[in-house]
């Protein structure tokens, strides 16, 4: 089988981690891969796939995602491509003006259409319109979750047998990790790991934080990248008067991260809103006890006892905390189960039968 796979994202967030999962994972297989990468990328693209080389042809274009320049010049590649790729997966719905026959698209979340999208209007606009091609010429969706397959067909009109929900999986580096390292920060502490857009609601795990910071000897650490248009983490520290119990890390590597979760006493995910949530399935792996808010998208990924506070109430994540801390090891146990269900090979079985059968 030869799968196109788009690179546009590459290096962007949870869409670019999931583009290399799914590349290295399929070319292991043998499968032979073909991908659209922008060329400042390159040099990253060429050390992290170093080892797949062999099933992964990389052509590195001058244009950058969502640009009109580049839906133009894509869609002569993917003609030129139609003869020699069986199947075009596009791990975003950011389409060329072509689009193939075989086209399966993925839908990782519907935040533009909600009160947390904190970006322009003009972005919210175009990312429907994307979105309505997407479903119109896509042969197969796949959503990662079933609270987003459930949120798009109350939305619109799609046919059961064209979507496919498929759960994302935690990348080897987070299970394959023999011994405990030593701590980075030498104090108990509870984690955060995420970007801070505005629907991550870090805003009220800091104000929880604070509500029980004099019942607890734990820092609060917060890692991840900063957003540009919507932060005021360090605004929050100086009005609650917290800033000598809360540590930063801005955008640490993976590294740094396995190191905060493998020794991190609890780790906090206070979302408002999410299409999956990979990092407390993450912290799971590297044996961190994990605790989130019950939105329906977390409840289906973890469970009623691991996602059970109202990330509404401050009043319940700070309550939520100290059960937290004094409940480590049940918390990890019931994780541990859940995890059974994001089995790595299981998950990519599915995409190789999703492929087969979208290429009869």
């Amino acid at each position: 089988m030869k799968l196109y796979i788009d690179g546009l994202f590459y290096k962007g967030s949870g869409i670019g981690r999931y583009y290399e999962s799914l590349m290295k994972e399929f070319s292991k297989r043998g499968i032979e891969i073909f991908t659209c990468v922008p060329k400042r990328l390159q040099k990253d693209f060429e050390r992290d796939f170093n080892d797949y080389s062999n099933n992964i042809t990389p052509i590195f274009v001058d244009y950058e995602r969502f640009s009109f320049k580049g839906m133009f010049l894509q869609s002569k590649i993917l003609k030129d491509m139609g003869k020699r790729v069986d199947i075009f997966l596009f791990p975003h719905v950011n389409l060329p003006l072509y689009i193939p026959k075989n086209t399966i698209t993925t839908i990782h979340d519907l935040r533009p259409f909600t009160k947390f999208w904190d970006r322009s209007n003009l972005k919210r606009e175009l990312f429907k319109l994307l979105l309505k091609r997407a479903l119109k010429y896509s042969k197969t969706i796949i959503t990662i979750s079933k609270t987003v397959e459930i949120e798009l067909k109350s939305m619109f009109n799609i046919e059961d047998k064209k979507i496919k929900v498929i759960y994302r999986f935690i990348d080897d580096k987070f299970i394959n990790v023999n011994l405990k390292q030593k701590p980075i920060l030498n104090k108990p502490y509870i984690l955060f790991v995420g970007n801070r857009k505005k629907h991550k609601n870090l805003s009220g795990l800091i104000k929880a934080f604070s509500l029980v910071k004099d019942k607890l000897d734990h820092m609060l650490v917060i890692a991840g990248s900063k957003d540009k248009q919507y932060d005021e983490v360090d605004e929050l520290k100086k009005d609650l008067n917290i800033e000598d119990r809360v540590v930063e890390f801005i955008s640490p590597d993976d590294d740094v991260i396995i190191n905060l979760y493998q020794n991190a006493d609890l780790f906090v995910f206070p979302s408002f809103f999410e299409g999956f949530g990979l990092p407390p399935l993450e912290a799971l792996a590297c044996n961190c006890p994990v605790i989130s808010s019950n939105i329906p998208v977390l409840k289906e990924i973890l469970g009623d006892e691991i996602a059970c506070f109202n990330p509404y109430d401050i009043k319940d994540i700070s309550d939520k905390m100290i059960y937290g801390i004094s409940n480590k090891d049940k918390l990890l146990r019931i994780g541990k189960e859940k995890l059974k269900f994001f089995d790595k090979n299981k998950i990519i079985n599915e995409y190789i039968e999703l492929l087969l059968n979208n290429n009869i």
